[in-house]
């Protein structure tokens, strides 16, 4: 039901109630007004036939008093009359008459109680009124009673009663009802009419109204209100329109600037600029307290923490893993997993870094030839983060409908994995510049400064623990004849060349440095003698077997190895690789071309094999 309809209901309600109370407020009002007129015409009609038979006794005509009763019954509205005497006076004069005494109880009661009795008899043709009035004895007044009755001041000495039509009074009372309520009706039918067409235009720009907040409460705020004819609800429709454009345009200018602060533009966009600009304000929030807490971490390793925190809690993967490519050199390496990694991704085989596009298994089977496990989906999401680094966000799930909740969640992982960039990039550029402090440029082998920091660090815990080190002191023989023969390059090739065959001849838990020009230091981890000569003849041979290109020429070249024993021979390193440059430089003067280890009667100039 509409307001316009509650408020004629409730009008017309109202009016009802009216017209119903004023209908039986002037019915009851006619009633008794009829009733009471007939009072006043049944006491006029006794005092006349009271006067009248006083006339009759004082000439002495009580015989002839019967015409007179008659005439006055034949009066208009009156049904019958007649006199009752009281039983003083039947005692005194006698009946009277046609027999005038009590008819019924009420003449009785009148007639003993000297009280005006009614009684109202309704039916559906007529109605009546039987009214009966008594007549006392008094001494005052013209005549005096008590000279012709045997009676005492204040006695009944009879009774009139009569029985008088109101029809008539109720019939027009009818009639003057039917009136008042055709008169009623047509006023409330009018006043509804003017109220209705003074009400209708407030009530029309009131659902205007209604309608337009409505459309703006679903974020629609292109409506406008509708004011009518009236001026005052043009000056109210204008207002409210002028505020919604303005809303309008603002919403929009907000939402577009704010958007643009996104990196994914690809997410849900609502149709109410009010729910994008909250959902864009969230979005930019939570982004921006995970950027300045990466900021003040300390490693790149913190911040793939961060990541992985946020694609565990936020988004809820239960299974993934973040992995580093080098565009340069294709080397993949898996730096953050939960479950670890369910692809030969180290390998170097990627299909989301080959491509750069998102791999998802759910759009064709076995897309990625490189993942090991057919019973689960995965959905690979490549990143630029510079030109040297791709980052690989590699979530396996168990359904497809989990893998599409969370390829609905790609935008948000681009935007903070672009929020993570600078400082990615950041942290990155300082390992890289790190690692070229500590790392040779010509061979990739670790330097000198990476061996004061080694020396510093792990030798204290060595010592501790009592894990061992062979140290070895390589040198390549006759290397300044290479440099002045064929040149610098072909020097520095061969420098690259001992470079790889050490690297190729040790553990990966042993340690190879560019002590400096031709000499290499190799530290041998957690061995004994015996390795320390196998990994050294080793070193040896395989350099004798290099063959070094130098323009249309071609030769070998041989190296000599000086070692040691830490802490056997010294628990100082320093001194241990003093030892060992000793033992290099008695193989330097022996021949060149072999391991010598050291001993002490080197210390003295002599040599004495102890392997």
């Amino acid at each position: 039901m509409t307001t316009r309809q509650r408020v004629t209901l409730i009008l017309s309600g109202l009016f009802l109630t009216f017209f119903i109370v004023m209908i039986i407020i002037i019915a009851f009002n006619f009633r008794d007004f009829g009733i009471k007129s007939a009072e006043k015409r049944a006491l006029l009609t006794a005092e006349v036939v009271k006067s009248g038979l006083t006339s009759h006794m004082v000439n002495n005509m009580m015989d002839k008093r019967s015409y007179y009763i008659d005439q006055i019954e034949n009066i208009d509205n009156i049904k019958s009359l007649w006199i009752a005497r009281a039983p003083s006076v039947i005692k005194q004069f006698g009946g009277g008459f046609n027999s005038e005494i009590a008819r019924d109880e009420i003449d009785k009661r009148v007639l003993t109680s000297g009280k005006i009795e009614k009684v109202m008899t309704e039916t559906a043709s007529k109605s009546t009124m039987r009214m009966t009035i008594p007549f006392t004895a008094s001494a005052f007044g013209t005549p005096n009673c008590l000279k012709c009755h045997s009676a005492k001041e204040g006695e009944v000495l009879g009774a009139v009663s009569m029985i008088i039509d109101v029809s008539d009074v109720r019939g027009s009372s009818l009639q003057t009802l039917a009136y008042t309520a055709i008169f009623a009706l047509v006023i409330m039918l009018l006043v509804l009419l003017v109220v209705n067409r003074f009400l209708k235009p407030y009530i029309n720009i009131f659902y205007s109204i209604k309608d337009v907040m409505k459309a703006a409460y679903n974020g629609n705020y292109s409506k406008r209100v509708d004011g009518g004819g009236l001026k005052e609800s043009k000056d109210v429709a204008n207002m409210l329109n002028s505020l919604l454009e303005k809303l309008q345009k603002v919403f929009q200018e907000i939402d577009k600037k704010v958007y643009i602060f996104v990196q994914n533009k690809n997410k849900e966009i609502s149709s109410d600029p009010l729910v994008n600009i909250n959902n864009t304000i969230d979005q930019l929030s939570e982004i921006y307290k995970f950027k300045q807490t990466i900021e003040h971490d300390e490693e790149l390793e913190d911040i793939y923490e961060r990541l992985a925190y946020v694609f565990k809690t936020k988004f809820n993967i239960e299974d993934f893993s973040i992995i580093e490519a080098d565009t340069f050199s294709g080397i993949k390496k898996v730096v953050y997993s939960i479950n670890g990694c369910h692809c030969k991704v180290e390998e170097g085989v990627c299909r989301a870094d080959r491509i750069n596009m998102i791999v998802d298994s759910t759009i064709f089977d076995n897309t990625c030839p490189a993942f090991e496990q057919s019973d689960l989906q995965y959905l690979c999401i490549p990143n630029s983060i510079s030109n040297e680094l791709n980052l690989i966000i590699s979530v396996v799930t168990k359904t497809k409908e989990e893998n599409l909740r969370i390829r609905n969640l790609i935008g948000l992982i681009e935007d903070y994995i672009a929020t993570a960039q600078p400082s990615i990039v950041s942290k990155k550029l300082m390992q890289i510049l790190n690692k070229m402090a500590r790392v040779d440029q010509l061979t990739g082998m670790f330097n000198r400064k990476y061996l004061d920091e080694f020396v510093e660090t792990a030798i204290p815990q060595a010592l501790r623990t009592g894990t061992p080190y062979g140290i070895l002191m390589v040198d390549i023989d006759f290397f300044k004849m290479i440099n002045d023969t064929y040149g610098h390059d072909v020097g520095d090739e061969t420098i690259r060349i001992i470079s790889r065959v050490i690297k190729e001849s040790i553990r990966s838990s042993d340690i190879a440095i560019r002590f400096g020009g031709e000499e290499f230091i190799v530290l041998l981890y957690n061995c004994d003698r015996a390795y320390i000569k196998e990994a050294a003849e080793k070193i040896r041979i395989n350099f004798a077997k290099q063959v070094i290109n130098a323009g249309s020429t071609k030769f070998s070249k041989t190296l000599s190895v000086g070692a040691v024993m830490f802490p056997e021979d010294s628990e100082s390193v320093w001194k241990c690789i003093k030892y060992a440059d000793i033992s290099l430089y008695h193989a330097k003067e022996h021949g060149r071309n072999q391991v010598v280890c050291f001993d002490e009667s080197l210390l003295k100039g002599e040599m004495k094999n102890s392997f």
